[in-house]
């Protein structure tokens, strides 16, 4: 499942770090896969995927893949793309 999309959300019907981690993406044109714990997978499953490709335990939603590396949950994914905004390419400055 996991190498199946590059861009993958497991989330639950009623989260709000969910639903700000998806208009995080959808601000940002991403493309994503949505799998929902509990209608898609089961919370065990979700667990259980990305402890083995990750070796970390996760009990919480959101979890997200971006181009297939794990991101991690929403406050992850807000300091990612903090991370990347703040990322100056010094060669398009002149002195």
């Amino acid at each position: 499942m996991l190498t199946t999309y590059q861009n993958i959300m497991f989330s639950k019907t009623v989260c709000p770090f969910c639903v700000k981690a998806k208009a995080i993406l959808d601000d940002k044109g991403i493309k994503y896969k949505v799998l929902t714990v509990g209608v898609d997978l089961s919370k065990e499953e979700m667990v259980g995927l990305i402890q083995d490709k990750e070796g970390i335990l996760v009990n919480t939603v959101p979890q997200i893949f971006l181009d297939g590396k794990f991101v991690g949950g929403h406050d992850d994914l807000v300091a990612l793309f903090e991370r990347q905004d703040t990322d100056m390419d010094l060669d398009d400055f002149e002195l």
